[in-house]
């Protein structure tokens, strides 16, 4: 199990890593959430995510949706296989790749 994270990226965006599951998915919400809200723009890129499950399905719209009441613009790149799969299964992709 990878321990999860959330760094700024050299390019001034912001990077997830590591296994985003039940348990580690309050923590990134804690970081995360006030990053919205000090933004109008956010990129949040994926690529080094490990295992997710629901939890991490779960955080990505409520970090969508805490955007916009905070009238951020958030966007996510490089999403794992098997997340947009869940998405997609869930029928929130389209929420996730606009």
């Amino acid at each position: 199990m990878m321990a999860a994270s959330l760094t700024a990226t050299p390019d001034g965006g912001w990077q997830l890593a590591g296994d985003l599951d039940f348990n580690s998915v309050p923590d990134i919400w804690d970081r995360l959430a006030p990053l919205v809200e000090q933004r109008h723009e956010l990129s949040l890129s994926l690529r080094e995510v490990g295992r997710t499950n629901s939890a991490a399905l779960a955080l990505l719209v409520e970090a969508l949706d805490h955007a916009r009441r905070h009238g951020c613009r958030l966007q996510f790149s490089d999403l794992p296989a098997d997340l947009l799969d869940l998405a997609r299964m869930s029928r929130c992709d389209t929420l996730l790749q606009g």
